[in-house]
Parts: C-alpha cells; structure tokens; sequence
C-alpha cells in the first residue's frame, strides 16, 4: 500500500508542477457517462483530460480549444454503459462542446457528439436466444455544469 500512495503522491506532484489544475463537473449525456454523471478533469491551458463516472457507466475523454476566444472545444468520449438485466454497451464519439463562459471559467456546457454505439452479445431477459446486435451510428445531446 504504501508503494502505491508513494506513485500516486510523485503523479500528483509532477502534475503540479506542469500547471496542470484539476476541474469537476456534473451532468448527462454519453460524455458524462449516463444519465446523471460526473467529471474529473486534468486542465492544462487549452486541453483537458477526463474521467466520467456515471448512473450506469464509465469512460474517459479529452477535449480541445478550437477557437480564439476558448468557447468551442473539439474532442472524443470512449466508454461502457452497464446493463443491470441483460447487456453492456460499448460507445466511442467525436465531441464538440460550447462553452459560454469559456473553457478555463466555471459555468454551463453545452455538447453534442457523433459516434458508434456497439452493444455486446446477449441473452435477453427470461429468454435462451443470444442476441448479436450490429454497432449503430448515434448522436448525443449533453448538458453539464463546471465547478
């Protein structure tokens, strides 16, 4: 234990001193994995790295300024939605998000995505038959809030 709190502690520091900041952030949509989700967030100047955690999955993402004035941001969303009765969902989506108040301020963001959709082999529920649904093609919609 104390070899991994060692790890952790020297990542946190070397992040530091990058002047990287750490965000977090609520909201819905695949970008924050569900429903209801939350990010955790590593932000260096016009780029960020996350962390999704969300009711029912998980992922991971970045994004990206594209424009002067640090509203719009381009990005990608890879993830696993979990299935309580009969299937997990993988999904993968290219991102783009407004920021009203910009990207290095707290506030309202705004996102949509297009990407793929891909369910895994499953049985459905009281059922023997397996099920092998074919990836699809989807949009997301999401809303969230900087803190």
């Amino acid at each position: 234990m104390r070899k991994y709190s060692i790890i952790i502690f020297t990542f946190f520091i070397s992040l530091n001193t990058l002047g990287s900041e750490f965000e977090f952030s609520l909201g819905g949509g695949f970008q924050y994995s569900g429903l209801v989700g939350t990010q955790f967030s590593l932000k260096n100047n016009d780029s960020k790295y996350y962390i999704s955690v969300g009711l029912p999955g998980y992922g991971v993402g970045m994004q990206t300024t594209v424009s002067d004035n640090q509203q719009h941001t381009m990005g990608l969303s890879v993830g696993n939605i979990k299935s309580i009765f009969d299937h997990d969902s993988y999904y993968g989506f290219l991102t783009y998000n407004y920021h009203p108040s910009g990207f290095n301020n707290h506030g309202w963001v705004f996102g949509t995505g297009i990407g793929v959709y891909d369910e895994k082999e499953f049985t459905r529920l009281f059922s023997h038959e397996r099920e092998n649904p074919k990836p699809k093609a989807m949009i997301t919609l999401d809303i969230g809030y900087k803190f």
